[in-house]
């Protein structure tokens, strides 16, 4: 019996068979695009997932470089600041000990 005549009518040819095979191949397609976009669905959120681990490490790596950079331009600051304090130390001193000669020099004057 060949293939294209009717289950039912033999005699018949199949009307529906082509028909059949056209749905066939379009059931056949759509469950192909479906287990690719699946796959492609599943591989997107994997990237996604990766893409935000890595942006979280960035910003954590971030974070510690505008801390140490802070750090740095503490420490670089105070440094700057340190040749001003002992310049005002040393004139400081000079005051006193000029001070303290003027006291003494008038004391001998005194006779004390």
């Amino acid at each position: 019996m060949p293939e294209d005549k009717c289950i039912i009518y033999p005699e018949r040819d199949c009307i529906g068979k082509a028909a059949a095979a056209l749905l066939q191949k379009r059931i056949e397609d759509l469950e192909a695009w479906q287990r690719d976009s699946k796959k492609f669905h599943n591989d997107f959120y994997d990237w996604q997932r990766t893409q935000i681990a890595r942006d979280a490490r960035l910003d954590e790596q971030l974070s510690n470089m505008d801390r140490n950079i802070q750090k740095l331009l503490t420490q670089q600051e105070s440094c700057a600041l340190k040749p001003g304090k002992r310049w005002d130390a040393i004139v400081d001193k000079i005051i006193w000990a000029v001070l303290a000669a003027v006291i003494a020099f008038v004391l001998a004057k005194i006779g004390l």
